[in-house]
């Protein structure tokens, strides 16, 4: 993807298309265009009600969004959550589920494991590099690193590590498009979807007692699964075995296809940019990891791997009121909270096409925001940036020559590949 705008005019054409069209070419922007399609919205037309979605391009006004979760709530996550993994956090506004499961799960991944988790990373990651780098050079990253180490990392740390690693990045896939990006209802995306999580269901279902002794007969198991597996509730409570399956497969669901994205989509934002790359090099060699993630995650702002978030308003709603752009949301209205275009808000964000590694952090929502930013937030800064750091201190700093040098979806809804060589 491009990293600079052009001047498309989408308007325009959207206002002369039908109803119908004019959904079809907003998903369609979306996912070809997302940045140049934020720019013109946020000038002309910042909050956008089709006949679909309503589209939020303005900082404050998603923030106001996603920060009024028993307005705008996440119900659209329940059709594909719930028949897979069973009724889930994720898909929950002030329930029980937030307040138990998430507090479970925060009190477990604790913060004084992120240096170890690191480490973790950085480790999978040579192992990764050195078995797929082809004998002339070249490394294509999507397949033997950005997908391959989250799914590693899954039973390192997390302490799920499923029957192997081909099926772990099947069943991460298939549940992560559903759940998060089939937004046209795919029914063949779906099913795989609940193929998946019936799968992970069988597979945990039958290796758990097993694992229960383990982790009784060993103190030194430490990972979050045998956390969860010593952990001890009374009855009233409700974090029973259906509750534990739910929250172990859901450390699968959204830690690989998202990370494997990041990486790739900052990478690439920085391969097209030669200071910042320059920069990322030398402190990547200096384990300077603080310089190296700032530099990475404002790379990651120029391509985020979420274009937006999605919500359903339960109740009719004024956003942005006393603004110009004031406008009334009716109940039910499916709402895109656009974090991607947030951070290229001028009104909050200072000189927001400049790269400028040294922004606040509140500047970022690459996690989103509110009730339901990402679970594992404090993983990701660690997991995400260090896959990107290993690529380049292995000496991966060019792209193959074409096609092959640069993202290929193939289609669907993540970077299927990336090949780069030796710098």
């Amino acid at each position: 993807m491009s990293t600079s705008l052009d001047t498309s005019a989408f308007l325009p054409a959207y206002d002369a298309a039908s109803p119908e069209n004019q959904v079809k070419l907003l998903y369609a922007w979306l996912a070809t265009k997302p940045l140049e399609l934020y720019a013109e919205l946020r000038s002309q037309r910042p909050i956008l009600v089709s006949p679909g979605p309503v589209l939020l391009t303005r900082f404050a006004d998603v923030e106001e969004a996603l920060s009024r979760n028993l307005v705008f709530t996440v119900r659209p996550y329940a059709p594909k959550m719930d028949p897979s993994v069973g009724p889930f956090m994720l898909a929950r506004d002030g329930t029980v589920y937030n307040q138990r499961d998430k507090g479970i799960l925060r009190a477990l991944i604790q913060q004084s494991d992120m240096d170890g988790v690191r480490a973790q990373v950085a480790a999978l990651a040579k192992t990764a590099i050195a078995e797929g780098a082809s004998s002339d050079g070249r490394l294509e990253i999507v397949s033997q690193l950005t997908r391959l180490v989250p799914v590693r990392l899954t039973g390192a740390y997390f302490g799920f590590s499923g029957p192997d690693d081909a099926t772990m990045m099947r069943w991460s896939y298939a549940t992560q498009n559903d759940m998060f990006h089939n937004l046209t209802d795919d029914p063949a995306i779906h099913q795989a979807n609940l193929e998946a999580g019936r799968e992970m269901f069988i597979y945990l279902n039958n290796i758990l007692p097993g694992r229960r002794q383990r982790v009784a007969s060993d103190p030194k198991a430490d990972d979050i699964v045998s956390r969860l597996l010593r952990l001890e509730t009374p009855p009233s409570i409700g974090f029973d075995q259906a509750r534990l399956l739910s929250n172990i497969m859901g450390l699968l669901v959204g830690g690989v296809e998202t990370t494997s994205a990041a990486a790739v989509q900052a990478i690439d934002v920085l391969l097209d940019r030669p200071g910042p790359l320059a920069q990322a090099i030398t402190a990547a060699k200096l384990n300077d990891l603080a310089t190296f993630d700032r530099l990475f995650w404002e790379a990651l702002r120029f391509w985020p791997m979420n274009p937006f978030i999605v919500r359903q308003s339960v109740a009719a709603y004024t956003i942005a009121a006393g603004t110009e752009r004031e406008t009334t949301l009716p109940a039910n209205s499916l709402v895109l909270c656009a974090t991607a275009s947030a951070m290229h808000d001028a009104t909050v964000v200072k000189n927001p096409e400049a790269f400028d590694p040294n922004r606040p952090a509140y500047h970022y929502l690459h996690f989103g925001y509110g009730e339901h930013v990402c679970l594992g937030d404090q993983v990701s800064l660690q997991q995400t940036p260090e896959l990107a750091r290993q690529v380049f201190l292995a000496g991966y700093t060019k792209r193959a020559e074409g096609p092959a040098g640069r993202p290929d979806f193939k289609g669907g809804s993540f970077p299927e590949s990336l090949t780069l060589v030796r710098g």
